[in-house]
Formats: C-alpha cells, sequence, structure tokens
C-alpha cells in the first residue's frame, strides 16, 4: 500500500512484522491500515472525533471513540508492542501525563510532531 504521508513510512519501518500496534489519535484508520497491509500488524486506535472514528469502524478498522487524555487507563501494562502517537502530542493538555501510559501500556513508543 502507498503510504498517504510520508511519516507514515518511517513510521512502519520501525515496527517489527506481525507487531501488535495502538495508534493514538488514529483519524480516519490510514496509518493502521498501511500497517495491517504492509507488514501484518495487529491494530487498534483510539480517535478522539466521533465522526473519524466511525469512518475508520466503517472501513472495518479495530478503532474506539475516546480521549487519549482519559481513555488510556482501560488497557493493562505492556499491551501492545508499540504505541504510536502521530501528529497528536501537541494538542494534549497533559503531555507528559500521555508519554507515561504510552510507556507503560506499549514495550516501545513512537512519537511524531508536526513541522509546523
Amino acid at each position: 500500500m502507498q503510504s498517504i504521508r510520508k511519516d507514515w513510512n518511517l513510521i512502519e519501518s520501525l515496527i517489527s512484522r506481525n507487531a501488535k500496534v495502538l495508534d493514538i489519535g488514529c483519524g480516519e484508520g490510514g496509518l493502521i491500515k498501511q500497517l495491517e497491509e504492509n507488514i501484518q500488524a495487529n491494530t487498534r486506535g483510539i480517535e478522539l472525533s466521533p465522526d473519524l472514528a466511525r469512518k475508520a469502524i466503517a472501513d472495518g478498522l479495530s478503532v474506539v471513540q475516546g480521549n487519549a487524555e482519559k481513555d488510556l487507563d482501560q488497557y493493562s501494562n505492556q499491551s501492545f508492542d508499540y504505541v504510536i502517537l502521530s501528529q497528536t502530542l501537541q494538542a494534549m493538555v497533559k503531555p507528559r501525563d500521555v508519554l507515561l501510559e504510552l510507556l507503560r501500556i506499549g514495550g516501545k513508543a513512537i512519537v511524531s510532531f508536526p513541522n509546523f
């Protein structure tokens, strides 16, 4: 699958084949769809926007509507091999708390920022 965003290819290159991955702020699920198709990742997504979450779910992706600053506590320790926060951290009110949760629920965290 051809990537819509260039950073998604870099993120994909950092993830092991068949890994269990959570994408926080997944939008319509483009990155998780790419990871499923290209490296057979077992993906989940969490998206704040109800409309975007519905679109991802309608596309057959395992996505829940939720707030990363409040809802990550539902996941147990080390639930995922990788947790992705791609171009989302800058929108967080408590980024430190979110980063600590990433490290708790995932073996590795991948965080990217937009170039404003």
